[in-house]
């Protein structure tokens, strides 16, 4: 009998001690099975890492402190993340860039002793922390958000930075900070397209690059109407007289015909400016005035006479000459 009683003792103490062993260590959950190890633990020691590989549901039942840090990091399968009983984190929680998670629920958590940082999440589209009251650290909240709910918020330490989608409303975040809740700072907004970093990026180097062209087809359409105005400043300088056309004359080509000029003297001539006072005559040739020039009739042909009329008013068919007796 007392042999049985030393058995049932060393078993307990036992049990104990790997129960003391589990909730005292770091442990990496990759399954509902290693969360439900953790459920005999109402404290653990260490911190809980969600792993990457990790898919579904994940349940945490029991625990009401995790002295260490709760993380989850790109576990793309990772649905849901419930911790119905915890209380109060030490380490501080993150859970980003998972990009299937639909739920969280910790409506018993009231003490983040680090930071709370929730990002990178689009298919998160309702996040709320009923009993949440103090977190000492930063607090970051960005993604698809249509609601983000902190009614019993008392106070956050560090800065705090909360983005949702068009829907969400900051007007409810806005009176946390109208009664000094936030101390380090605070920003909302809403309209949040959940781009990923590396988009965010690419789109910042397309604006950059489109700035860059703009510039330049600025720059070169002042360019060509600089280079146009200098064009027709040149131009303008340049006086009318700079260029002589040459006229040569009806009797100065009978001349060089007849060999009165020389054809050596036909370009010296071309570059005389023409003038419109009477040149003199030439050798033989006679130049005529201006005035009104008769042809010699030959025999052959009638003479007629030819009469002006005056410009007096005219009447039937009557018609005399200006000179007439």
């Amino acid at each position: 009998m007392i042999v049985i009683y030393l058995l049932l003792i060393a078993n307990a103490w036992q049990g104990a001690v790997a129960d003391s062993d589990a909730c005292s260590s770091s442990v990496t959950i990759s399954s509902q099975s290693d969360a439900d190890k953790l459920s005999s633990c109402d404290t653990f020691d260490g911190s809980i890492t969600i792993s990457p590989s990790t898919s579904g549901v994940i349940t945490i039942n029991n625990v009401e402190e995790i002295k260490g840090a709760l993380i989850a990091e790109g576990a793309s399968e990772l649905t849901g993340l419930l911790a119905p009983d915890l209380d109060s984190v030490k380490g501080g929680i993150t859970l980003s860039n998972l990009n299937s998670l639909t739920t969280i629920t910790m409506g018993a958590l009231s003490q983040v002793s680090s930071g709370l940082i929730i990002t990178g999440n689009p298919n998160l589209k309702t996040l709320g922390f009923q009993d949440l009251e103090k977190v000492e650290g930063q607090l970051d909240l960005a993604g698809s958000f249509d609601s983000v709910s902190l009614p019993s918020l008392e106070q956050v330490k560090g800065r705090t930075t909360i983005i949702g989608s068009s829907s969400m409303l900051c007007s409810v975040l806005d009176k946390l900070k109208s009664n000094s809740v936030f101390r380090n700072g605070y920003t909302c907004s809403s309209g949040s397209s959940g781009l990923s970093p590396g988009a965010k990026g690419g789109i910042a180097v397309g604006v950059i690059v489109a700035v860059l062209l703009i510039v330049l087809l600025l720059w070169f359409v002042l360019r060509r109407r600089r280079q146009r105005k200098r064009t027709r400043g040149v131009q303008s300088t340049i006086p009318p007289s700079s260029t002589v056309s040459t006229v040569v004359g009806p009797d100065e080509k009978a001349l060089i015909s007849q060999g009165s000029i020389s054809p050596q003297e036909e370009p010296l001539r071309s570059k005389e400016p023409q003038t419109l006072l009477p040149r003199k005559p030439v050798g033989s040739a006679i130049l005529l005035d201006g005035r009104s020039v008769y042809e010699v009739p030959n025999g052959s042909t009638p003479v007629h006479e030819y009469h002006e009329l005056d410009a007096g008013p005219v009447f039937s068919s009557h018609q005399r000459p200006i000179h007439a007796n």
